[in-house]
């Protein structure tokens, strides 16, 4: 058959990359005698404790019920042999990036979800649509020794929940006018968005699956959630969803937050904490080209209640220097004196290209970037504690997660 006939009948091709899981399948690769053992990443890799929570299971771990966000201690009573391992953001982003520059060489519309999931678009790159997911899937492996599994249809609603109905390794293509039928049978918390709350409200109207929500009229529907919500739900129940594949664009802000499993009031500390989540946050800020304006902090107390406050910078920067000032003038203005803390973070916003910096800086400037610089790369080769600033951080073993909240490939 010619090559250009198999896309026949492809108007539009979305592929949905899910790479299977991630977190865990990163540390079997790069440690081969966790291969085929049960692996739980998470907290800080020492044991049971009170708030840490599962940030990725192996396959194997997820036979005894553990999965994500479930509770440490409950996952190492549910499967007590597992592996228990550290998050190591820098691998991941790696592993990521990696896998990410192989699929923007398919199409330049690749539009991240997170750093283990992805749309892309390839409406407009020739070839049929399931051989280039097949060979994309080929090329992950063999390149960096993960699975991912894939979706391929014609829209981005239809092509993720296919993506997930056959995980490890699943690859299902749903062809075009044939998205409604894969979709009947299918339970309603199968369509994305689509939360316990609403498919309570759905399953009082005697809806169970998404074909009878595709069938339901939506007029029916308002008056229990909204004509939008009511539209948007039988229209992707029905296999149409427009919405396009869309690249990231430059970030409007960049921030590091660490959530502790035992809170921290000694005021050194939470010092020596800023400094740290800072120079993350300026590291990020130098890889991505871009300079702030503006620092913020952000404090969780035993109580719960979280205070946030920011402050403006004399002048754009990407300097450790300027965002560990600013974020530190922050926290004692804010802190109130003793009181524990159970989150910390540290952002900049108001981002602007750091071509825009002042290319005549002062000498004292230009050793502050020279050493900024050696320390991304003594960083990026040995891991974001090999190196820092000033004295040494005081142990604070129980550290749960970080959270990113720059999206990054």
């Amino acid at each position: 058959m010619p090559r250009q006939n198999r896309r026949v009948g492809w108007a539009r091709a979305i592929i949905h990359l899910d790479l299977d899981a991630f977190y865990a399948s990163v540390e079997q690769r790069r440690r081969p005698d966790l291969r085929g053992r049960p692996v739980i990443v998470g907290g800080s890799g020492e044991g049971r404790t009170s708030r840490a929570v599962v940030s990725a299971a192996s396959y194997e771990a997820r036979r005894f019920g553990v999965h994500s966000a479930m509770p440490l201690g409950r996952a190492l009573r549910l499967c007590p042999d597992a592996v228990l391992l550290p998050v190591d953001f820098p691998a991941y982003r790696a592993a990521s990036a990696q896998i990410f520059a192989l699929a923007r060489a398919l199409t330049p519309l690749v539009e991240p979800l997170s750093l283990d999931e992805a749309y892309l678009d390839v409406t407009a790159t020739p070839g049929d649509p399931a051989e280039m997911a097949a060979r994309l899937r080929d090329r992950i492996r063999e390149a960096t020794g993960l699975e991912a599994s894939f979706g391929v249809a014609t829209c981005k609603t239809v092509a993720k929940i296919a993506s997930d109905l056959r995980k490890p390794r699943g690859f299902v293509v749903v062809a075009p006018g044939e998205e409604a039928e894969f979709l009947r049978p299918l339970p309603l918390r199968t369509l994305p968005g689509l939360g316990p709350a609403t498919a309570t409200a759905l399953a009082g109207l005697g809806l169970r699956t998404l074909g009878d929500l595709a069938r339901h009229p939506a007029a029916l529907l308002e008056r229990r959630l909204g004509r939008s919500a009511a539209l948007s739900l039988t229209r992707r129940a029905q296999g149409i969803d427009p919405s396009p594949v869309t690249p990231p664009t430059a970030p409007k802000s960049i921030s590091r937050e660490e959530t502790y499993d035992r809170d921290v009031s000694d005021a050194g500390q939470l010092q020596e904490r800023v400094r740290h989540l800072a120079a993350d946050v300026g590291r990020r800020l130098r890889g991505a080209g871009l300079s702030a304006r503006t620092v913020s902090l952000k404090l969780r107390l035993a109580d719960f209640s979280t205070l946030t406050r920011q402050r403006s910078l004399d002048e754009g920067s990407d300097r450790d220097a300027a965002i560990t000032a600013g974020a530190l003038a922050l926290l004692a203005t804010t802190h109130p004196p003793g009181q524990p803390v159970r989150l910390l973070g540290v952002g900049v916003q108001h981002l602007e290209d750091a071509a825009q910096l002042d290319l005549f800086s002062a000498p004292a400037t230009d050793r502050d970037r020279r050493l900024d610089a050696t320390l991304d790369s003594v960083r990026r080769r040995f891991g974001p504690e090999a190196l820092r600033r000033g004295a040494p951080a005081p142990e604070l073993r129980d550290l749960d997660w970080r959270r990113e909240d720059l999206r990054e490939p």
